[in-house]
């Protein structure tokens, strides 16, 4: 079989093992305008509803937190978007009682070394399984043609002939197109080009089983056609590199990022319900991170009739959908 599937081809992947342990439920506070996560943990309990894990929070060059990715999880179906720039990943998930094995789908945003070499580590982690006959079923990369073609190219020159041999019997490049919908899981995901002028990156519109809309917006602020993509979703997850105080420190607009300032304002003019936040320096102490960016996000949205729920997770925290 080829490793780059035709653009027509739809694999669904229903063999995956039972749930090995049941899902962290997170607890919300409310504040006066937004309702954030604590990031303490609920009592364990075996419900299954979709819930969004969030593996890492950090931007490029974070030490502090790992590079922002996350998974989506309704039960055994697991959506994993980007995968941070190392084997820190393989660690984000084992904290969060996640078995590289159940893992079937993952999409890569863009080529940047933060969001991909994660990728990397996956592979050669479940083309020792997948070559020992302890993997089942297939795993799927789905992006454009560019990022699929950048991991290719690095798993041909670091993995071993025998586990490379993997892509394209067990592991396999899905390119999609901007526009195009996909039956992933069972999620109907439509993907879209965020518009950025360093690389070329994609986001999604995801349909959650609730009936509910997520939208991931990728990692730069948001052009025209992307707000309007993602105007009245229940759930936009977007970058921000830091407090509006702060961006004399961050030099946000030089980096080609967001504040709070736009994102909260952004975010209420798109009747945004909840915004999750990220990507973000790791210089504050992680302490008191969360309090400051939610504190600013109240001084943004005083006033707003209905402003949406605000998010700042930290790594490791799980967010009911």
């Amino acid at each position: 079989m080829p490793k780059f599937l035709p653009h027509s081809v739809n694999c669904l992947h229903n063999s995956v093992r039972a749930q090995a342990q049941a899902d962290r439920l997170q607890t919300d506070h409310v504040s006066p305008i937004i309702i954030a996560e604590t990031g303490t943990d609920a009592k364990r309990r075996e419900i299954k509803m979709e819930q969004l894990y969030v593996l890492g929070t950090g931007n490029a060059t974070s030490v502090e937190a790992f590079n922002t990715c996350f998974l989506i999880r309704d039960g055994d179906e697991l959506f994993l978007t980007d995968t941070g720039g190392g084997n820190g990943l393989l660690k984000r998930l084992r904290d969060m009682d996640i078995a590289p094995e159940d893992i079937h789908h993952v999409f890569l945003s863009h080529a940047h070394m933060d969001h991909c070499l994660g990728a990397l580590w996956l592979i050669r982690v479940l083309s020792v399984k997948m070559q020992a006959g302890h993997y089942n079923g297939t795993l799927s990369f789905y992006g454009h043609r560019e990022v699929l073609d950048t991991v290719d190219a690095m798993c041909n020159m670091m993995l071993r002939p025998k586990f490379y041999r993997m892509i394209g019997k067990y592991i396999f490049f899905e390119a999609v197109q901007p526009g195009e919908t996909r039956q992933i899981a069972s999620w109907s995901v439509t993907f879209f080009d965020i518009g950025s002028k360093k690389t070329l990156q994609y986001g999604y519109t995801l349909r959650l089983h609730s009936d509910r809309t997520l939208v991931f917006a990728g990692d730069e602020p948001l052009k025209p056609h992307t707000a309007e993509i993602g105007r009245n979703t229940d759930w936009l997850l977007r970058e921000v590199l830091c407090c509006h105080a702060d961006e004399g420190q961050f030099h946000a607009y030089e980096k080609k990022h967001a504040t709070m300032k736009e994102a909260c304002m952004e975010s209420a003019d798109m009747q945004v319900k909840n915004a999750v936040l990220w990507h973000l320096e790791d210089r504050t102490d992680k302490k008191i991170r969360k309090g400051k960016y939610l504190a600013e996000a109240n001084q943004w949205l005083s006033g707003v009739p209905e402003p949406p729920v605000v998010h700042v997770p930290d790594d490791g925290d799980i967010l009911t959908l």
